[in-house]
């Protein structure tokens, strides 16, 4: 917000530099963004009178001036400028001069003939016809013969005021203001706060009743008043409001129209005023929109309403957009005569709400957006008739039009110095403690070591004893917050948990891997699930909807990661990068039921994927089987269903009876949906249940005494056995004397059958007490091979 320094000072007495006050708000807790000197912009340029004027010996439409600019001697200037005359005062740059535009004046020679600066025009000083008279005409610009000679051009143009551009926090809604700026200001200079000048009179012998009423229809408006002035007399705005406007980047436009701008930035109330006679049958009605109604507002722009936005209508249409814009019908012409004036407090959230639907932004939206206090409505609308009355500008009709949903009660808040010392961990005195209150605006009084504090009726943010240490610490001073240590004698050393400790570990082996890590957003598109090919009734389609989402391929939270990678990969693969392993650790959103109560299910995956030619499904099989062996677990791999993956070359991890996760080729039907043309390989895990299952270290075994004893043995199976049947039939068998199985080739060849394969099997055997002997292996072999047979109809070859 940006607040002029001469604003301020209607309100306190200023007597410091505005860099210290600067640097004072701050400690306060207003971030001052920069501070602007108008002046800046235009140095060295006075008001200077053409004491002569003759023609160029060199130029026919040059003229030579002799210019008095308040100096002993006078200063010659050559100018090409026809609007010139003896006895003009006009702005002078003299030597190394700096103007608006950027044009630094030196002196020098035009046409043999010496000039010693530039009569410059409006435009040169970057000024238009709005911010001061005259400045839109061509040529040099024609100032009062008034002023004295020598002056500071800044002064006379109204370019010589310091502004402040304050941040104001979302929580402080009451300094949208000057006023309210300015209470801060009181309160860090220690200075006594003027009130705003209401001063007003109105005609006892007319009445509101007259003019018009006001029907609140909608429990969105909580406060609504409406004033009329008759007799209107629509003129330029006195030169201080226009001067105080533009440096707030507002363009002045007529009296009516700036006073309400003048009160909103001086008050931080948004007002509006309105053509009586565009109200049909004199009747305001404040109500929600009818879907469909249409509103061309005061920019020109056709709006079509919806049931959920608040207008403000007379007794056929919306004539202005509640809190936003009014309407162009009902705004103030050249020939308006009599103003009904509006000051009311909207439901924010409609307003933000109506604002971004309509793509309809304005200073008063952006007011109401961050909050009005019930107080501000009155004040404004004092301030506007003092204003109206002081600027001769009409004649103030006697009554009000007020609608009120509920008082505006004083509140309280009581508290002691005890209280403050425990929030603040520092000792502030009584005293002091009611003098920052007071300074503030609150009341205190004091009984039996207990504070009541009246809270400013403006000060809607405050609400207990913690609110209070808050306005006495920015006050009091930041910095009288000393660091001491715990003396909590429970106090523990920080650190991770084990949870985290597992997660570090496993991302730790996954890099070691050479796989690297991604992140991606945590809502997916709602085509995920058919992109993927899941079934209609998988309850992974069961996702959450976004209520306002960034787009619609970000708009659903996921329930699998495997989208996520898969278009990650296709992105890659899209960018020319040939291969690579990318993982990523990450919560799904699992709902608990639709539509949403409590808050989801939320499930922490690993999804690895794999792409390039030296990938395959055994590459990223052992990728699994690393990282289970560093956190020493042992699994099997099962025949997996998943949709999105390739029916013969995809497997299930399982541990125990449980299934952690599963992995392989994605489907070709599934590429082809993310428009990639080569085999990929993802592995999906849950991470609760690998944490669970995760152990430190493998139990100690002994290194064995005697001997082993490898045998190996081929069988012929049907080519639908997979190979953890075959070795847990044989692990089953084997007993204790088995140490070891594992399958060392596989054959297949129509000469032992199409429907047939040869599987060899080498076995280890070892007993803990003794060596083993030749008729014992063999029996147990004879038993393996018997099993074979009867649960797979194996046969040894």
């Amino acid at each position: 917000m940006k607040v002029p320094y001469s604003w301020l000072k209607d309100f306190v007495e200023i007597d410091v530099t505005p860099e210290v006050l600067a640097d004072k708000l701050v400690k306060a807790g207003f971030e001052v963004d920069s501070i602007i000197y108008d002046g800046e912009q235009c140095k060295n340029v006075v008001t200077g009178r053409i004491e002569e004027l003759v023609p160029h010996p060199d130029s026919d439409h040059m003229v030579i001036c002799q210019m008095n600019v308040g100096q002993d001697e006078l200063i010659q200037i050559v100018t090409g400028a026809s609007n010139v005359a003896v006895g003009d005062v006009v702005p002078t740059a003299l030597h190394n001069s700096h103007l608006p535009n950027g044009v630094n004046i030196k002196k020098g020679k035009l046409r043999g003939v010496p000039s010693n600066g530039m009569l410059c025009s409006g435009e040169e000083l970057n000024l238009t016809e709005e911010e001061f008279p005259g400045a839109g005409v061509y040529g040099i610009l024609q100032l009062d013969k008034n002023l004295p000679l020598g002056m500071d051009i800044n002064e006379v143009i109204g370019k010589n005021d310091v502004i402040l551009d304050v941040e104001i926090t979302a929580n402080r809604p009451d300094c949208n203001s000057i006023i309210g700026i300015a209470r801060e200001v009181a309160a860090v200079l220690n200075k006594p706060l003027k009130n705003l000048d209401i001063d007003y009179k109105e005609d006892e012998t007319d009445s509101i009743e007259n003019y018009v009423d006001v029907d609140v229809r909608t429990e969105n408006c909580n406060h609504y008043i409406a004033k009329a002035v008759k007799n209107v007399v629509i003129k330029d705005s006195p030169s201080y409001i226009q001067k105080r406007l533009i440096s707030c980047g507002i363009r002045p436009i007529n009296n009516i129209v700036d006073i309400t701008n003048y009160v909103l930035l001086e008050v931080g109330q948004p007002t509006h005023a309105f053509d009586k006679n565009e109200l049909k049958d004199g009747i305001i009605v404040v109500r929600q929109a009818e879907n469909g109604e249409v509103i061309v507002t005061l920019d020109e722009q056709e709006n079509k309403l919806k049931d959920s936005m608040i207008v403000i209508a007379d007794k056929s249409n919306p004539i202005a957009v509640a809190g936003i814009m009014g309407g162009l019908g009902s705004g103030i012409k050249e020939n308006t005569n009599t103003v009904v004036f509006e000051s009311a407090k909207f439901a924010r959230d409609y307003i933000r709400r109506t604002s971004r639907e309509l793509k309809l932004y304005s200073d008063s939206s952006q007011r109401f957006e961050k909050g009005i206090d019930y107080i501000s409505q009155n004040l404004a609308m004092d301030r506007i008739l003092t204003l109206i009355y002081q600027t001769n500008s009409g004649t103030i009709v006697s009554g009000k039009r007020e609608y009120i949903d509920k008082p505006n009660n004083v509140r309280f808040v009581d508290f002691t110095s005890k209280d403050i010392t425990k929030i603040l961990g520092i000792v502030i005195s009584d005293e002091q403690i009611t003098e920052i209150l007071e300074s503030l605006q609150f009341k205190i009084t004091e009984n039996n070591d207990i504070f009541t504090a009246e809270i400013p009726l403006y000060r809607e943010d405050i609400i207990n004893a913690n609110d209070i240490s808050e306005e006495l610490i920015r006050m009091y001073g930041y910095d009288h917050i000393q660091s001491t240590l715990f003396t909590n004698p429970a106090q523990t050393q920080g650190g991770k948990t084990k949870y985290q400790q597992f997660e570090d570990k496993l991302k730790k082996t996954l890099c070691g891997m050479g796989i690297f890590e991604g992140i991606n957003y945590s809502f997916i598109t709602p085509k995920a699930f058919d992109m993927l090919n899941l079934a209609s009734d998988d309850s992974r389609r069961n996702a959450i909807k976004l209520i306002n989402p960034l787009g619609e391929d970000l708009s659903v939270m996921r329930t699998t990661l495997a989208h996520s990678m898969i278009q990650s990969i296709g992105n890659n693969l899209a960018k020319s990068v040939p291969a690579g392993r990318i993982f990523e650790v990450a919560r799904t959103y699992i709902p608990k039921e639709m539509p949403i109560v409590n808050q989801p299910n939320e499930v922490e995956n690993l999804i690895i994927g794999t792409f390039g030619e030296n990938e395959d499904f055994y590459t990223i099989k052992g990728i699994i089987e690393n990282l289970l062996d560093v956190f020493c677990i042992d699994a099997k791999y099962t025949r997996a269903t998943e949709t999105y993956l390739h029916d013969g070359r995809s497997a299930n991890i399982v541990v125990g009876k449980n299934i952690i996760g599963k992995f392989g080729e994605v489907h070709p039907r599934v590429l082809e949906n993310y428009g990639i043309n080569q085999r990929i390989y993802i592995a999906e895990i849950e991470l609760e249940k690998l944490f669970k299952l995760a152990k430190e270290f493998r139990p100690y075994v002994n290194i064995p005494k005697y001997p082993a004893v490898d045998r190996d043995i081929a069988i012929l199976v049907d080519k639908s056995v997979t190979a953890d049947d075959i070795l847990s039939t044989i692990k089953k068998t084997g007993g204790k004397i088995l140490e070891s199985e594992k399958i060392f080739d596989i054959y297949t060849s129509n000469l032992i059958g199409a429907n047939n394969k040869s599987v060899a099997i080498s076995m280890t055997f070892r007993a803990e007490d003794r060596t083993l002997k030749e008729e014992e292996i063999n029996s147990q072999i004879e038993r393996i091979l018997k099993s074979l047979e009867i649960r797979l109809g194996a046969k040894l070859r």
